[in-house]
């Protein structure tokens, strides 16, 4: 990347780096985790998750790129030896942003298939609610269809990244963000005026403690990474366009909070609806393709609110892949000291090439899906090896790197040049060098102890 490459302002910072780690982590993954562990016991450990380990790791990776001045390969290389075993957090980083965009790809082009016929008035008013679960089957497994739609889905992102950092990803984020809270309000405002909305509030926010196990912590954690966008080489680099004068504490904080502020809003859209209309058993992908179809159908007005809401994918999902695959081109332009939009045509041919498994084996008919690997399909498996294994070792890696040999003291000097207000104090040291690792260590060796 060239020096000179920074940031047009502080909110285009704030709302890029929020849309990237909003995305559909927030509209699309956080309602089904939340259904398949039992509502509010996987919000509470998800939110604890996020304050202990996701913000201080999220600060670390911006705090690295802004005083690196490179993205996580070089980066890395700047700051450690030949053969250190935390240069391999970097490829890791790297893998991950494309192994997430691989799958990704698949999902926003289903969602690009989707909001087509929510204009069509597929999902309108007393429409035959029936049909959703046979017609997301044979849309998933309709090749030609999703084949084109994952194409124009990385298309559009090629598009606006050729552009650049500024006119390209920083303007269009900077528009999409505002446009995706004021889609959430509404939606959410019309879900929880249903009646009987409010039993699916308490189940959303209250805690089933009998629930919390280690798995509920597991997936809170591999959604953690997954949602504030850990260890996927971007915010490493959205911290090297940073300036010394950045409140880094404060933007990360201001982020993480819109982050969660989504996912809590997604979640008062889906969920009041859900029980509104009897729908409680809902899980995986279903929420979304399957679930708020139908009660579109049940709602007056639907065939606008479907619209809204599949526009609303499209903008998490656009905000979030702009952001992944932003991080992952800028790191490899830099490696191969290649031009930008040579070494973005390269990596868009790469993510293609990675997505056939995924699109192959999605729908319950496609060729692919009844290749199992382990418990699920290939998609499953491929979507569990990134956020269940590839992003927790590669934040380890980074924890370890901060807390050992970084140091703390560089960490909060680093942190707090441009802060006048929200600062790294001496509180945080057990924080960063002892809990984050010692509990991003302790997961990972149950994660694998139970797929064992």
């Amino acid at each position: 990347m060239s020096q000179h490459t920074a940031w047009g302002s502080r909110i285009g910072f704030i709302m890029t780096t929020a849309g990237f780690a909003v995305g559909l982590g927030a509209i699309w993954r956080f309602p089904y985790m939340m259904s398949k562990n039992g509502g509010g016991a996987f919000l509470l450990v998800y939110l604890l998750t996020t304050l202990g380990v996701g913000v201080p790791l999220f600060i670390a990776e911006i705090v690295l790129g802004r005083h690196t001045r490179h993205g996580i390969i070089l980066g890395l290389r700047q700051l450690t030896p030949k053969r250190s075993p935390y240069r391999l957090a970097s490829y890791l980083g790297v893998a991950s942003g494309m192994g997430i965009l691989s799958y990704y790809a698949v999902i926003l082009g289903l969602i690009l298939v989707y909001f087509v016929k929510s204009l069509g008035g597929a999902f309108a008013y007393g429409a035959n609610m029936a049909q959703y679960g046979p017609l997301f089957e044979h849309l998933s497994s309709d090749m030609p269809t999703l084949v084109c739609a994952v194409s124009a889905a990385l298309a559009i992102m090629g598009g606006i990244l050729r552009l650049g950092l500024k006119a390209g990803l920083e303007r269009c984020c900077t528009v999409l963000m505002p446009l995706l809270l004021l889609f959430l309000f509404i939606l959410a405002g019309r879900s929880l005026s249903l009646p009987g909305a409010s039993e699916g509030v308490s189940w959303f926010i209250r805690p089933d403690f009998s629930r919390i196990d280690v798995q509920v912590a597991l997936d809170a954690l591999g959604h953690t990474f997954f949602a504030v966008g850990i260890g996927v080489s971007t915010a490493f680099v959205f911290g090297s366009y940073l300036s010394e004068q950045s409140n880094i504490v404060a933007d990360a904080l201001i982020i993480i909070a819109l982050n969660t502020a989504v996912a809590i809003l997604a979640g008062l859209v889906i969920f009041p609806a859900m029980h509104a209309f009897n729908l409680t058993q809902a899980s995986g992908t279903g929420l979304a393709f399957e679930t708020m179809p139908a009660i579109f159908a049940s709602l007056p007005g639907g065939w606008l609110f479907s619209i809204c809401f599949f526009f609303l994918l499209i903008i998490s999902g656009f905000a979030s892949g702009l952001g992944l695959l932003e991080g992952v081109v800028s790191t490899l332009q830099e490696v191969w000291g290649r031009e930008r939009n040579a070494t973005l045509a390269l990596v868009l041919s790469v993510i293609a090439l990675l997505s056939l498994p995924a699109l192959l084996s999605y729908g319950a008919h496609a060729p692919l899906a009844s290749v199992r690997l382990g418990d699920g399909s290939l998609f499953v498996f491929m979507e569990h090896t990134v956020t269940s294994l590839l992003m927790p070792v590669g934040a380890l890696l980074l924890s370890l790197f901060v807390a050992r040999r970084f140091g703390f003291e560089a960490f909060q000097r680093e942190a707090n040049k441009g802060a006048t207000w929200c600062r790294i104090t001496r509180q945080w040291r057990f924080l960063v060098q002892v809990a984050v690792p010692c509990a991003v260590g302790c997961i990972l060796l149950l994660g694998i102890w139970a797929s064992l």
